[in-house]
């Protein structure tokens, strides 16, 4: 009789062990509807972990309920409680659907699933704010898995994640999930501009040009794209490319004060192409949108000083005999540096220090025999 006591005892205890774990379930569900997501937590976390309950789909769609909770609390003890409560959450609710055989759950889960979208879409924003572009990925890429977990492609979040893997340069992950906008035909230029740099940062410029060109086909219009591809030009020299493509940036608004930096661009194009006709035609061009920019004074003033050196090197390499060439080669040069002056000291004027600027002007002083101007740029 003792020994039947003693195995009827034994099972209750069993029993009652079982039952003590899914009470844990229980309580944590109790907890959460009277919004006590610390005791919650405490209990859940028990479940989870018991393996009377932690293949239980129901466990675990407490368990994703009580983190949800916690994610989208606005109390801060509670978000303090666990800062990776959404990414659990989205796991438990996969893991309760996948262990839901009989399909009790599915629809539930997937909606708590869709909302917590949201929520990593606010984490998101907030670290590509503070410039975390790593964290931001993260999150941008739990948005994305949330589609997946509900068979749809969410173009945005892929399109956040590799804007943010760009700044984060790892353009391995940016060209992936760019490259997804792409080829579903996102509706945002932008997309094409970091595409193209992701390719750029892989060292892959052949791709990058293919890239920003497939961008201006299909937004012949927009203007970003058109100068993300003139920066491409300029980068690889292709001067006569950028040339083009920044005419037709004037072209299309022709009172933005950035084409003070175009025309610029055009001249200094044409400057490396040797037609310094037309660079010093579009260096004017500039200042006649920004007066005071020093670089396009510079370039003009350097343009006779080295068609000065030029006229001069010709005359040195003259025959003693070829005098009269000399004097006349050396009469075009002095001309030349005459040309040069008033534009160096222009430039000199906005940036008083600039030394190529000083050494410059020291030449052609000297050159002209101007010493009292020598003498006065001497005591700067």
């Amino acid at each position: 009789m003792k020994r039947v006591f003693l195995f009827v005892a034994m099972s209750l205890l069993i029993v009652t062990a079982g039952f003590a774990q899914k009470s844990k379930r229980t309580s944590a569900y109790m907890y959460l509807g009277k919004g006590q997501l610390e005791k919650a937590k405490i209990a859940i976390d028990q479940a989870v972990k018991n393996p009377k309950t932690m293949n239980d789909a129901k466990t675990w769609l407490y368990y994703g309920r009580v983190y949800y909770g916690i994610a989208t609390s606005q109390i801060p003890a509670f978000q303090k409680l666990d800062t990776m409560a959404a990414e659990k959450a989205l796991a438990a609710f996969v893991k309760a659907k996948k262990l839901d055989k009989k399909k009790h759950f599915q629809k539930e889960a997937d909606n708590y699933i869709a909302s917590l979208s949201a929520v990593f879409y606010k984490k998101g924003a907030n670290d590509f704010k503070d410039k975390d572009y790593v964290q931001a990925m993260k999150d941008f890429g739990d948005a994305y898995k949330v589609a997946q977990d509900l068979n749809k492609i969410d173009t945005v979040a892929a399109f956040n994640l590799g804007i943010s893997a760009v700044l984060a340069k790892k353009p391995k992950i940016a060209s992936e999930y760019l490259k997804k906008c792409v080829d579903l035909n996102f509706k945002d230029p932008k997309v094409f501009i970091y595409y193209t740099r992701s390719l750029k940062q892989l060292h892959d410029t052949a791709a990058a040009e293919k890239a920003i060109q497939l961008g201006r086909d299909r937004f012949p219009n927009n203007l970003s794209l058109l100068l993300e591809q003139a920066q491409i030009f300029l980068e690889q020299g292709l001067s006569n490319k950028l040339i083009q493509n920044l005419k037709e940036a004037i072209a299309k608004d022709p009172n933005s004060p950035n084409n003070a930096n175009f025309y610029f661009l055009i001249g200094k194009s044409y400057d490396d192409l040797g037609d310094r006709t037309k660079a010093e035609e579009y260096y004017k061009k500039s200042l006649e949108v920004k007066p005071n920019f020093f670089e396009a004074y510079y370039n003009i003033g350097a343009i006779y000083v080295n068609k000065a050196a030029l006229l001069q090197k010709q005359a040195n390499n003259l025959p003693l005999d070829k005098e009269k060439e000399y004097k006349a080669l050396n009469t075009e040069a002095n001309q030349d540096l005459e040309k040069a002056m008033p534009w160096l000291e222009k430039a000199l004027k906005i940036r008083p220090k600039d030394g190529p600027t000083v050494k410059a002007l020291k030449e052609v002083y000297t050159r002209l025999k101007m010493y009292d101007k020598l003498k006065e740029l001497n005591k700067q």
